[in-house]
């Protein structure tokens, strides 16, 4: 999830760095008109590493860095993170500790079940900022400004001429204040890892994705009404929603997005492509931030299972389980009782409530049964047994089929128990 990243300020020995044996041979010298130098730099798998007046700017993708500088157009999740910060730190004698980051580029990789013009083309504004086109080193994409960040979206497929739609959307922050307005504990080099951000990163990515106004270039003009094709033309234009004013013209907005967002859900012919991107990047999002996918990789270990993915997964007792916390630095087992998933039954780590998002539509679907029948029971309890109301009202309860069944149950166990509820 986590690309670029900039420090003006990293910890480390400037010295020791220029004799470093991973940097030997990459650094060079720039130099202005006069032929005086500026200052050192030097290239590594992404990075670049620039000393000036005796400090150190890093700057770069630690994504390409994982993969040797050629390409980021691959999963980058937590685990793989943790892992570069943790051997950039050894390598280059970091103190990631007290290196402050002054910007963070996060964002997802998507493939979509269409072409990533469909998204790109009918980029209007986000939140009366229009989206420009740039084109830079070869490659284009759209990108719209700001105070505190960046939105880039474009066709990393293209990019890299793969045969996928992959469809890139990342957010720059330029404004490291940004995280602290979103509660999300992001300053040093060293917060990469921890665990618990990237769930929330992902949950700004799909909020930003949302709030993005999109047209739709494939509509019907012709069947439209001569009143919903003018709010259709000027809605489609970027210029129409940068108006300046008070709280008067905000609501006026506001009741324009409504009607320019109706005439395209009335008039839409192909697929609604925008719910298509928001939950796919939801999705992938989830996926990234997942703390245990990875651990089989790493930890290769006899008789051990790692998140059982069957709630009726046969229990044996020469099999014993391994419960990691989402401290990456220190993994350890844990005997007390473990945590279930509500939805599935599977084991989870203590911080967490669902194994996946798939968990998360079963527990919905089983409340949706269940919880009337809950709610009767507490209702019922109150009302009769416990004796809440002014008035007697067993006798004017009216029962449906589940509810009688629950009434039939509770009295023929009070009766097995020789218990009467009072009436």
């Amino acid at each position: 999830m986590i690309d670029g990243i900039k420090t003006y300020d990293l910890k480390t020995d400037p010295q020791k760095l220029i004799e470093n044996q991973y940097l030997d041979g990459h650094w060079k010298t720039t130099i202005n008109s006069d032929a005086e130098p500026l200052f050192d730099f030097a290239e590594y798998f992404g990075l670049k590493f620039q000393l000036k007046h005796g400090k150190v700017r890093l700057q770069g993708s630690v994504h390409k860095y994982r993969n040797n500088g050629r390409h980021n157009y691959d999963d980058f999740n937590t685990m793989d993170v943790a892992k570069v910060v943790r051997e950039l730190s050894e390598r280059f004698e970091i103190d990631t500790a007290q290196t402050l980051l002054n910007n963070v580029e996060f964002g997802v990789n998507v493939v979509l079940p269409f072409g990533v013009h469909i998204v790109l083309n009918n980029l209007i504004v986000f939140k009366g900022e229009p989206f420009m086109k740039v084109v830079e080193e070869g490659m284009s994409y759209y990108q719209c400004k700001k105070t505190h960040f960046i939105i880039k979206i474009y066709d990393k497929g293209k990019q890299y001429k793969l045969p996928e739609n992959v469809l890139r959307f990342e957010i720059k922050v330029m404004r490291m204040q940004y995280f602290e307005t979103k509660g999300i504990k992001l300053r040093y080099l060293s917060d990469l890892l921890n665990m618990d951000i990237y769930e929330p990163l992902g949950n700004i990515l799909t909020e930003v994705f949302e709030g993005i106004l999109f047209g739709d270039n494939t509509l019907n003009e012709k069947a439209l009404s001569q009143k919903d094709l003018t709010t259709f033309l000027r809605g489609s234009n970027p210029k129409a929603w940068q108006e300046k004013g008070g709280q008067k013209v905000s609501r006026k907005l506001q009741r324009f997005e409504c009607s320019f967002k109706a005439i395209l859900e009335r008039h839409r012919t192909g697929v609604n492509f925008r719910s298509v991107v928001s939950d796919l990047i939801r999705k992938k999002s989830l996926e990234l931030s997942t703390f245990y996918q990875e651990v089989e990789n790493i930890f290769r270990l006899e008789n051990v299972h790692f998140l059982p993915t069957n709630s009726q997964e046969q229990k044996d007792p020469n099999v014993h389980f391994l419960h990691f916390s989402y401290s990456v630095n220190n993994v350890h087992s844990d005997n007390a009782k473990p945590k279930l998933c509500s939805g599935s039954g599977c084991r989870i780590d203590r911080d967490k409530k669902y194994h996946s998002l798939e968990c998360i539509f079963r527990n919905i679907k089983r409340n949706a049964k269940s919880n009337p029948q809950h709610n009767f029971r507490t209702k019922y309890y109150k009302s009769v047994n416990l004796g809440n109301t002014l008035f007697d009202v067993s006798g004017t309860l009216v029962l449906n089929e589940m509810q009688q069944e629950f009434i039939s149950r509770k009295l023929k166990k009070n009766y097995q128990n020789k218990k009467i509820i009072k009436q």
